[in-house]
C-alpha cells in the first residue's frame, strides 16, 4: 500500500501558523491588560482659582490667591502640581510652579506652608511653625492635606498682613515673581484685570484637572 503524504505538510504548516498566532495574541492581550492595570484614574473635581490684588485683612491689604474645591472627589494635595503662566508689563512670559510641601517665611522664627487648607476644625487654629524645615498637616503637599468639597487652599496672606512689609512671599514663590514692591520701583504688572493661566495636574495619572485663564480682581 502506497501512502500519499502530499497534502499533509501544508495542513501541518497551517496548523502551526494558527497556533503561533493564538500564542502571540494571548501574549499581546496579557501585556495590554497589565499596562491598563497600572494606569491611574484621575479624580474628578470642580475647582475655582482666584487671584486678588490688595485683598483686605483687617486694616491691611495683601495680594493673594485661593483654590476652592467646589464639588467632586477628594484630592490628595501631595498628588497635585500647580503651574502658572503670566505675561508681565514688559511682555515677558513668567512660569511659576508649586509641587510638594513648601515652606514660606513670614518673619524671623515664623514659617507657614506656601499654600494650606484653611479648615480650623480639621487641622487646628494655626498652620505656623517656628522652623524653616518644619511641616504641618494642613500644608499643600502633606500626606494629611486632603482637599475635599467645601475646602479652600490659601496662602498665608493673613499673616503677611500683620507684618510691616505687606508682601506675600508665598504668592511670589508660586508665581515666580515679586507681586508687590513697597518701594514703588518694581512693576511686574500684577494688578486687577491682568490674567494668569493656571494648570493643575494630577501627577499619578498625568491628567490635567484644571486649566483656565484667571483674571486678577
Amino acid at each position: 500500500m502506497v501512502r500519499n503524504d502530499e497534502g499533509v505538510s501544508p495542513v501541518v504548516g497551517v496548523m502551526l501558523m494558527l497556533a503561533v498566532t493564538v500564542i502571540i495574541a494571548a501574549i499581546v492581550s496579557a501585556a495590554a491588560g497589565g499596562l491598563s492595570g497600572t494606569n491611574k484614574q484621575a479624580p474628578s473635581a470642580i475647582l475655582e482659582v482666584h487671584f486678588y490684588e490688595n485683598k483686605s485683612y483687617g486694616d491691611s491689604f495683601v495680594n493673594t490667591m485661593t483654590i476652592e474645591h467646589v464639588s467632586g472627589d477628594p484630592l490628595q494635595t501631595k498628588d497635585l502640581s500647580i503651574s502658572t503662566y503670566f505675561r508681565n508689563s514688559t511682555g515677558q512670559l513668567i512660569k511659576g510652579s508649586l509641587m510638594g510641601e513648601n515652606t514660606s517665611k513670614i518673619r524671623d522664627g515664623e514659617y507657614c506652608g506656601t499654600l494650606f487648607i484653611n479648615d480650623q476644625d480639621r487641622f487646628g487654629n494655626s498652620p505656623l511653625v517656628n522652623t524653616e524645615k518644619g511641616k504641618y498637616k494642613s500644608w499643600f503637599g502633606n500626606t494629611s492635606a486632603v482637599l475635599m468639597a467645601g475646602d479652600s487652599l490659601v496662602t498665608p496672606a493673613q499673616y503677611y498682613a500683620a507684618t510691616s512689609e505687606k508682601e506675600n512671599l508665598a504668592l511670589d514663590e508660586i508665581l515666580n515673581f515679586k507681586t508687590y514692591d513697597n518701594t514703588g520701583v518694581i512693576d511686574n504688572g500684577y494688578k486687577a484685570g491682568s490674567v494668569i493661566t493656571v494648570k493643575i495636574v494630577h501627577i499619578p495619572s498625568g491628567q490635567i484637572i484644571f486649566d483656565k485663564d484667571v483674571v486678577i480682581v
